[in-house]
């Protein structure tokens, strides 16, 4: 019997109950939604979402800074933009997203997406945003967004929806990242930023009626490297990359390619870079390029007629390649 009640006391001190499938936790408490959570949560604080469908978005409001909104495999936004902008609207300073799958999101002005920045710094760490008119749109007011081992897949609208559109940032940052099959004109990166680096990262047209795979219209300095390029059979526009098309409003400019393995999948080839008169020359090393891709190509580069002189295979399949180790 003494066992018995020692048990039963035991139980009242034991453990919270495991978390709840579908549940959204701010700082550990359970909240009835995401706006809820986005509410409640302390700076430096944590939103913790379990897997589900969510259909549902909220919008971080100023004074949250330093806030982790974490997913699990399995968590998945699906369809609900909030003030017609986005699943989630980041406000405040310093915000993390990681772990989650945002899809389907599309508004009336056909600029919706997964994310809309519009504040300070922003980390978007193992998302998926697939499907979507943007997955992320800036605002100007964004300084530094950082996107790291991602996955960001048939997002575009009519030209003006892109994979990644971010506003005129101080920095982007893109790292081991795959950018896919963009749609409907839409470029798979659309950077203002005054400083843009895309490293180790997929970024390919496969099957997808894109437009140009990297755009900077603002111009700025940009590095390019150790980075799959495929330009795709139903791509709209003849030209891979775009470089300071729209407008020159930084005092200094620089672009450099290096180590990519730059693909044409497109029948009668490519052109490499469409560059406004003003802007530097591209720095190019060590380049892989294969298929017909018009340039007047400088440096160490290597051409190949197409994917068969490798022994890859064809069209749309990628290429398997150690992008960290060329």
């Amino acid at each position: 019997m003494r066992f018995l009640f020692t048990l039963f006391v035991l139980s009242l001190y034991a453990a919270p109950a495991a978390a709840q499938s579908g549940a959204i936790y701010a700082d550990g408490n359970l909240m009835p939604s995401l706006q809820k959570a986005f509410d409640a949560v302390l700076p430096g604080g944590i939103i913790r979402i379990e897997p589900g469908i969510y259909k549902e978005g909220g919008v971080l409001r100023k004074g949250h800074d330093g806030v982790l909104i974490s997913g699990s495999p399995g968590t998945v936004f699906d369809g609900v933009a909030v003030r017609g902008k986005a699943a989630f609207v980041i406000q405040s300073d310093d915000i993390t997203i990681e772990g989650l799958e945002c899809i389907n999101m599309k508004v009336g002005s056909g600029n919706g997406a997964c994310v809309r920045h519009e504040s300070g710094n922003l980390t978007l760490r193992n998302v998926n945003f697939s499907h979507n008119e943007n997955g992320i749109l800036t605002w100007d007011k964004s300084v530094k967004i950082l996107i790291e081992d991602s996955i960001f897949e048939g997002n575009g609208r009519a030209g003006k929806a892109h994979g990644m559109y971010i506003g005129d940032a101080k920095q982007l940052i893109v790292r081991r990242t795959r950018v896919l099959n963009s749609k409907d004109q839409g470029h798979g990166i659309k950077s203002r930023s005054e400083h843009t680096l895309i490293e180790d990262s997929v970024i390919a047209s496969l099957e997808g009626d894109d437009s140009y795979l990297i755009d900077l219209p603002n111009g700025g300095n940009a590095v390019i490297r150790n980075n799959l390029l495929v330009e795709g059979a139903n791509t709209a526009n003849w030209f891979i990359l775009a470089y300071g098309m729209e407008k020159q409003p930084y005092k200094r400019n620089a672009i450099r390619l290096e180590k990519n393995v730059i693909i044409t999948d497109r029948e009668g080839g490519s052109k490499f870079i469409n560059i406004h008169a003003s802007m530097p020359a591209p720095v190019l090393r060590g380049n892989v390029i294969v298929g017909s891709i018009d340039y007047e190509w400088t440096g160490n580069n290597f051409f190949f007629d197409d994917r068969s002189d490798l022994n890859w295979p064809d069209a749309p399949a990628l290429p398997e390649i150690d992008l960290t180790g060329k």
